[in-house]
């Protein structure tokens, strides 16, 4: 196992998501030893840390393609995290998409997305978030910039089932 020492000035909300996505981070107060820091997502950190180990691809879509969405209210509807994973039951999407119940997104409804042919769409695996054993990520996630662009066709949103889910 190669480690790599690298010198850097860090955010605490940055600093709180690098653990989550890689917990064997060692730190000091001017230096972080990891296994691999190389970030490969051509994204803001603050978006591209929501991705495992900070790593998605741009894609420029040939034809349009379908995604989905969750989301629980018309707050968090037309948001810019899509996925191509369909999953039945609110607790699957929650975990697998690492939706921490604190930023409010119950995860009730799907709908369908179909992004125009051209869209640059990012894409890789979600982070998990903390803690780990209630939000352990895992799913596809596909990130877009513009979802206010008007030829995104949103359908309407079909109901999942719901469960209870808890954190302890």
């Amino acid at each position: 196992m190669k480690l790599q020492s690298v010198s850097v000035s860090i955010g605490l909300g940055i600093l709180s998501n690098l653990l989550t996505v890689s917990p064997s981070l060692i730190f000091n107060a001017t230096q972080v030893v990891a296994q691999d820091l190389t970030a490969t997502c051509p994204l803001p950190t603050e978006i591209a840390v929501t991705f495992l180990d900070s790593k998605c691809e741009a894609v420029t879509l040939k034809q349009p393609q379908t995604f989905y969405r969750y989301y629980s209210s018309n707050d968090n509807k037309y948001g810019r995290y899509l996925t191509t994973d369909k999953y039945k039951t609110n607790v699957d999407v929650i975990r697998n998409l690492a939706l921490n119940q604190a930023w409010g997104n119950k995860a009730t409804i799907r709908l369908k997305v179909t992004l125009p042919a051209g869209t640059t769409v990012y894409q890789g695996i979600v982070a998990p978030q903390t803690p780990t054993s209630c939000y352990p990520g895992g799913g596809q996630q596909t990130f877009i910039q513009d979802s206010k662009d008007p030829n995104i066709k949103w359908s309407e949103g079909k109901n999942l089932t719901v469960k209870d889910f808890s954190c302890p």
